[in-house]
């Protein structure tokens, strides 16, 4: 049998769009195919916006916390040789090291926390009254449930007013007004248990929450002239907090306040909390080639919908080819026929997965509601709410590793299409 040859096809042209989308479609010999191709779509789809939920929410949850992180803490810290150190002057001296946002003495120190409800242990942060007072995300309206910061470190040696968080206050049964006692460790084993160095009952008077569970159950702030009494001869060390304008580029401010520090120690924030996002990093890392291995699997089920597609369309390639198709132009249709399934895929899993990030509050607090149970626990997650945020470019990553999987698992089918005879192809049509 002779093929006749008719005008050229272009290449992409409409012609080969055309085909390639009927192709797509049921028929009446071949309509597990358009089932097969159906899973195919369905596969990538939610492969791309399970990859984007999950790396939204990731990167949510660690910008989230890094910025609570650094805004409610400070970036650098000099620690100061003893009581008797004139931190006023080393404060001067740092202020003038250009990038500095605020220097300000702090004491920290863990205690115990009692009222006639319960006892916890928490952290003592012991501020001056205008270092936290510029802390917005503590004293800021918004954030103070009950009481206000007006009378924390009024008074002599500072007032007996303290801050503590809404969970540590429900945890504490402690109200605005009420009292709490603190109690220092570090005394001397008897055979009644350790003697306390020092406790004294303080007036609540504000609660606050920072929509972090950890610093809401486990902070307290105390002024800091009275914790220099409080916390005489226990051990409690003073430092300067310092903060910086760019925390992310702190190691281009250590060298000046070093030579202001004379010797003194210092540590930064990356050595605090800075495994701890390097172990999210890592995390974030795997997770990320783990789904995208998934999304290679999803784009992979678009070669048995091909080569099934092939195996229906055999009489189909031999009168294209009769008719003049070159064997460029049918591996194209078939190609064309693949791509469709992985684009629309992946556009419709970028829009999926993008409206599951915008809603995923509402859409956390609806299944929570049909299960009864809270599904995002703060105390377990650190935060109130879901903390997601979509990068352009992390979604644009994702779509191009779908596409690029989609069009290589079309390659194979369509080429075994393109070699096929159609002389044998006719033979028993």
């Amino acid at each position: 049998m002779t093929t006749t040859k008719g005008a050229a096809i272009k290449p992409f042209s409409f012609f080969e769009w055309m085909v390639a989308r009927r192709y797509l479609g049921a028929t009446r010999s071949g309509k597990g195919v358009s089932l097969i191709s159906i899973i195919a779509f369905a596969g990538i789809m939610l492969a791309v916006a399970v990859l984007i939920i999950v790396m939204s929410v990731m990167q949510g949850f660690r910008a989230k916390l890094l910025d609570q992180m650094l805004g409610l803490n400070g970036h650098i810290f000099v620690q100061l040789v003893d009581e008797n150190d004139d931190f006023e002057q080393l404060i001067d001296e740092i202020m003038t090291v250009p990038g500095i946002v605020s220097a300000a003495p702090l004491i920290q120190a863990p205690v115990y926390a009692t009222t006639p409800v319960g006892e916890e242990a928490v952290l003592v942060r012991a501020m001056r009254r205008v270092d936290l007072l510029e802390i917005d995300d503590i004293t800021r309206p918004d954030n103070t449930i009950a009481g206000s910061f007006e009378g924390f470190g009024v008074g002599k040696s500072g007032g007996n007013e303290i801050a503590i968080g809404r969970r540590l206050a429900g945890a504490l049964g402690a109200q605005v007004g009420g009292g709490v006692t603190l109690i220092t460790g570090g005394g001397s084993e008897t055979a009644f248990g350790r003697i306390p160095v020092r406790s004294k009952t303080y007036v609540v008077g504000a609660i606050f929450e920072v929509d972090n569970s950890q610093y809401d159950s486990s902070i307290i702030f105390m002024p800091f002239e009275q914790a220099k009494l409080f916390f005489q001869s226990s051990g409690a060390t003073e430092q300067i907090e310092i903060r910086v304008s760019d925390p992310d580029r702190f190691s281009q401010y250590l060298a000046p306040i070093e030579a202001v520090a004379d010797g003194r120690r210092m540590n930064d924030w990356t050595r605090i909390i800075g495994p701890y996002f390097e172990a999210l990093k890592i995390e974030r890392n795997v997770m990320r080639l783990i789904l995208m291995l998934i999304v290679a699997v999803a784009a992979l089920n678009i070669i048995t919908g091909l080569v099934m597609l092939v195996k229906d369309k055999t009489g189909d390639i031999a009168v294209l080819r009769t008719m003049g198709a070159t064997q460029g132009s049918v591996m194209r249709i078939f190609f064309l026929s693949g791509a469709l399934i992985g684009i629309l895929g992946t556009l419709s899993g970028v829009v999926l997965g993008s409206l599951f990030v915008i809603n995923i509050d509402a859409i956390e607090g609806f299944f929570s509601w049909i299960f009864g149970t809270d599904l995002f626990n703060a105390e377990i997650y650190f935060f109130e709410n879901i903390p997601a945020q979509i990068q352009t470019g992390e979604v644009v990553t994702i779509a191009a590793w779908s596409l690029v999987m989609s069009f290589f698992s079309t390659i194979y089918p369509a080429w075994r299409a393109a070699r096929l005879d159609p002389v044998e192809a006719l033979r028993y049509e």
